[in-house]
């Protein structure tokens, strides 16, 4: 069944190559149903592996405990992607190969049980999501795509080191991937390369870059997949090569780090947005810190690492359903926001809101109930990792906030059911029932009790967000915000941020580069000219000193010669009587 889950796509891919207009139609008809093998496998078996000694230099797949829900929630996700752009009368074969290519890499990552196969899947994916950021081909398409290819080159040229270092020392198979790394001669070289490596794939700050241009140039039934199944791989990555051990705690808290300022400062550029994939693109990147900040847990505390990595893995099938249903509900608000269809839509919308949030009785209060209390020992200073992570929620909540007004205040028509709103119809039921199974059924995780401590402890950081969010949300809504008040079109902080920065400033560069270099060279003509006029005037001081010098030594010279003769002549005598007195 492994191979039928990565053949069955290539064989779709190669019948959408097909010229002939016939067999493109029914190749996509036939997409969605792609996925199908790897439903069935995940959910026939735990476990199940595939051995190819003559692929490649010996190909290993494997099926476990971290690529089983994992798999199951890319599959349903990419299954309903393919749906969206499929089934419709406007179907789009290049964009439907597309999906099909990065599933087939995403699917291979997390059963890659080697180190070459992996990679190779890595690759896969990750060029092939390049199709899906470009599809529209307007400018920012073409501007996003070109930071996002810039960015995946020096991933990908990251974890080649990486991993060669890694196979060097003896992780040719991912399963003796961590104690590889942990006894290499460089680990902190190996875990530094896979933090940049994984962390562009992840979204980890400052890497982040590529999220919020990528998201809304493409699609949304492909943003839907790279939110919420492509940056997981860069937390397989992370889960199958960082070892929990003391040779690599130091790189660990820099992850840490890191993973908490991605969780906390993309919420203040998302709230400055008007777009709203690019605020779920900012969402996404703090969810996906708070996800990074449990896992570098887990390596900084070897004691804790299953229970952080059964935690990393639940959250990420909660994550991937519900921002899927997120990224595909853009477009289903738009069409279908008025009318008949629109208590359906608003209510699917607005549970994966609360479910993002992590309100009580969802699948996010789930997830985040066990990360915390997995990383309950873990501390900062004097502030426990436990008591920074459920401000993840606020900022959440502020983000869906400021969606919700954005949405509510954008585009909205009445139109009738189509393969779009079916899709996204069953991401959202699946998001009610799917996470809760997963985790109790094969990550062996236990449901929050819901006690009134518990259901504090979810509800104060949403709450604290509506304190702060809906008086802003009545005064905006009445026209009564200061004049001060920070633009929220993405004229502050444009989306991209950096890579706005660092554009405009190559821009600059190559605006008055040349009136620069030109000033450059007069001043520092200037500076030469000063120099010499400098040294010249230094020899000629020189000069005369030494000449001084030299005439004070000659006429030293004579009259040292005239008193040495008078005392030859003064003594002489003495010398001559003294000789004679003896």
């Amino acid at each position: 069944m492994i191979s039928l889950t990565l053949l069955l796509p290539i064989l779709v891919i190669a019948a959408l190559a097909v010229p002939r207009a016939s067999i493109r139609t029914g190749a996509c008809a036939a997409a969605p149903l792609a996925v199908a093998p790897a439903i069935v496998l995940t959910v026939s078996t735990p476990t199940a592996a595939l051995d190819l000694p003559w692929l490649l230099m010996g190909t290993s797949l494997q099926m476990d405990d971290i690529a089983r829900p994992l798999l199951f929630v890319a599959a349903v996700l990419y299954g309903a992607a393919l749906i969206a752009v499929a089934w419709t009368r406007r179907r789009a074969p290049a964009l439907t190969a597309f999906l099909l290519a990065s599933y087939v890499g995403t699917a291979g990552a997390y059963l890659a049980a080697d180190a070459v196969v992996f990679y190779l899947a890595f690759a896969v994916m990750s060029f092939s999501a390049a199709g899906l950021v470009i599809h529209h081909r307007t400018p920012h398409a073409h501007r996003a795509t070109a930071v996002y290819l810039a960015m995946t080159v020096l991933s990908e040229t990251a974890l080649l080191g990486a991993l060669l270092l890694v196979v060097g020392a003896g992780g040719a198979l991912l399963a003796d991937a961590h104690s590889a790394v942990a006894a290499a001669d460089q680990p902190g070289l190996i875990v530094g390369l896979l933090i940049f490596g994984f962390g562009v794939k992840a979204g980890l700050v400052p890497l982040h870059l590529w999220l919020p241009l990528a998201h809304p140039a493409a699609p949304p039934a492909a943003s839907a997949v790279l939110s919420g199944v492509m940056v997981k791989v860069g937390v397989v990555g992370w889960l199958r090569f960082l070892p929990p051990a003391d040779s690599v705690s130091a790189y660990a808290w820099i992850l840490l780090v890191l993973a908490l300022a991605g969780a906390f400062l993309p919420v203040a550029a998302g709230l400055l947005q008007n777009d709203p994939k690019v605020i779920l693109a900012y969402s996404t990147i703090s969810q996906l810190g708070f996800i990074t900040a449990v896992l570098a847990a887990g390596v900084l505390a070897p004691g804790i690492h299953p229970a952080t990595t059964s935690a990393v893995a639940l959250y990420a099938v909660h994550h991937g359903l519900v921002k899927g249903a997120l990224f595909i509900g853009v477009p289903v608000v738009k069409k279908h926001g008025r009318g008949a269809l629109s208590a359906v839509t608003l209510l699917g919308m607005t549970w994966a809101g609360l479910a993002l949030a992590g309100a009580p009785w969802t699948s996010g209060a789930f997830a985040k109930y066990d990360a915390k209390y997995a990383v309950e020992d873990v501390y900062l200073g004097v502030a426990g990792l436990a008591d920074l992570l459920p401000l993840v929620a606020t900022g959440s909540t502020l983000l869906l906030l400021r969606l919700a007004w954005v949405m509510w205040h954008g585009e909205r028509s009445a139109g009738r059911a189509d393969a779009q709103f079916g899709a996204w119809l069953v991401l959202c039921v699946l998001g009610l029932t799917v996470p809760w199974w997963i985790g109790a059924s094969w990550l062996g995780l236990s449901a929050p009790q819901w006690t009134s401590a518990t259901l504090w402890d979810m509800a104060w950081p949403i709450l604290l967000a509506l304190a702060a969010g809906v008086p802003v949300w009545l005064l905006a809504s009445r026209g009564r915000l200061p004049a001060a008040w920070p633009a929220s079109d993405g004229s502050v902080i444009p989306p991209g941020d950096a890579v706005v920065l660092a554009e405009s400033a190559v821009g600059a560069a190559r605006k008055h580069g040349g009136a620069g270099l030109k000033l450059v060279h007069d001043r520092t003509g200037r500076v030469a000219d000063g120099w010499d006029r400098g040294w010249a005037a230094a020899a000629a001081l020189t000069r005369q000193g030494v000449e001084a010098v030299e005439t004070r030594a000659r006429v030293w010279t004579l009259t040292g010669i005239a008193v040495l003769t008078l005392l030859v002549v003064l003594l002489l005598p003495l010398l001559i009587n003294g000789g004679g007195a003896q």
